[in-house]
């Protein structure tokens, strides 16, 4: 390498000495140095288009950029510099260093490697991310770590449905939703429980923000998958949504690999997802029809038996899977022989179902409390899960979900302002005689 370009974060470099000792260092080996100029518009009116470096203003004959900071740092150039093709080689004078892997005290051994070309170079796929609003591009950009969709304004969940190559995948209820690299999943992603990839690797993942579920994994994709994340429509105002690359912050977006030819429509993988959906609904149906063939055949009670009758069907499910099945099913307990109860299927058929939960609800019903959004409701003991699937067949909006116990049962419900609403319908049911 023989000409040389640094960038470097005038906060971290404070006169930008590490930068200096950079470029004299090189220059004494006969090897051009040129250091990043200030911005010219660093206090003026109009937002500059780039995040820290013009990449105009880098020579066409520059080997290699050197950035100092932190990740950040490198975050940022690698974003201004994606169409120069450039590559980057990060010094850490910040607290992370992923990226920025060499420190100050092996800075003079790593440079004379660079010029003695023994060195390696990785290549790291990013994300391009569009904005839209009300059916209108307001922005588009890239990213090297993740594409992170957030609420924004007041703490409510959002409503997110993914589409991947323009076919539904899922709906979640969350707080977000990221989309990441390789190279990002050692971020965002793992802090909030993703897998961590290699960086070499080539795909995207797709990791939900604290969702409303009781089990809700990341899902790996292809780099050449077109993702679309749908915001649902705000309750409210002054509920917003962001978009942020890298961090860096602004409602829909549409994410893929950072190369133009990455729009294939290629039909063959979007029937090769397809395929992966239909396999995780069939397994579903096939436990929730073993459920209701064991519940027929056994006396069963409780959701660890329930659980181990699975296990040795030679299904693999955790306490979690099977309490979402019996609420998904519809299941209730009903009192057999012995004093014993059993779990049975709820029939959905009889004309008079709504009186039915309402029913099972005034029976069971002890008292209710709640905790911001969150409210807990004390049955009588054993009728907890038949108290939540009736308040579930009910379909009340305001609840986001339930979880019971033998006695006790903690409603998500969506607001403070709607746990009290759902507190008032409780208590004008319970008052019917």
């Amino acid at each position: 390498m023989k000409h040389f370009y640094v960038i470097t974060n005038v906060q971290k470099d404070p006169g930008l000495k590490v930068a200096h000792r950079i470029q004299d260092y090189l220059q004494e080996k006969g090897i051009r140095c040129t250091l990043q100029e200030e911005k010219e518009n660093s206090g003026g009116e109009q937002e500059p288009e780039y995040k820290s470096s013009n990449p105009d203003k880098i020579p066409d004959d520059v080997d290699c950029v050197l950035v100092l900071g932190g990740d950040g740092t490198v975050l940022r150039a690698a974003r201004d510099l994606v169409k120069r093709h450039l590559p980057l080689f990060g010094v850490n004078l910040g607290t992370l260093g992923y990226l920025a892997e060499v420190d100050q005290d092996h800075l003079e051994t790593a440079l004379d490697h660079l010029v003695l070309g023994e060195y390696i170079t990785e290549e790291h796929m990013m994300l391009r991310g569009v904005v839209c609003h009300e059916g209108q591009e307001i922005l588009s950009d890239v990213a090297l770590n993740d594409i992170v969709i957030a609420r924004s304004g007041r703490i409510h969940v959002m409503d997110l449905k993914i589409y991947v190559n323009d076919r539904f995948l899922n709906e979640y209820s969350a707080d977000g939703m990221i989309i990441s690299t390789p190279t990002g999943s050692t971020g965002y992603n793992l802090s909030v429980g993703g897998p961590i990839v290699s960086p070499a690797a080539s795909l995207i993942l797709l990791t939900p923000i604290a969702p409303h579920t009781l089990n809700a994994r990341s899902v790996i994709l292809p780099d050449t998958a077109k993702i679309k994340v749908v915001i649902g429509k705000r309750k409210e105002p002054e509920e917003e949504a962001e978009v942020a690359f890298d961090g860096d912050t602004t409602e829909y977006s549409a994410v893929c690999k950072s190369r133009s030819d990455q729009f294939p429509g290629d039909s063959s993988q979007e029937d090769e997802w397809n395929l992966i959906r239909r396999v995780y609904e069939n397994m579903k149906i096939q436990r929730h029809a073993k459920i209701v063939e064991l519940i027929n055949q056994y006396d069963i009670d409780t959701q660890e038996e329930l659980a181990r009758q699975l296990k040795e069907a030679g299904f693999r499910v955790t306490q979690a899977t099977v309490s979402r099945d019996i609420r998904e099913l519809r299941l209730t307990k009903i009192a057999v022989d012995g004093g014993k109860q059993k779990y049975v299927v709820m029939n959905t058929q009889s004309s008079e179902l709504d009186e039915k939960y309402l029913r099972i609800l005034r029976d069971g019903f002890v008292s209710m409390d709640m905790a911001q959004n969150i409210l807990v409701i004390r049955t009588v003991s054993g009728m907890a899960m038949a108290v939540a699937a009736a308040m579930d067949a009910l379909n009340w909006k305001e609840i986001a979900g339930c979880i019971a116990g033998d006695d006790t049962i903690m409603c998500a419900i969506r607001s403070v302002d709607d746990t009290l609403l759902v507190m008032d319908k409780i208590q004008k049911i319970l008052d019917v005689k």
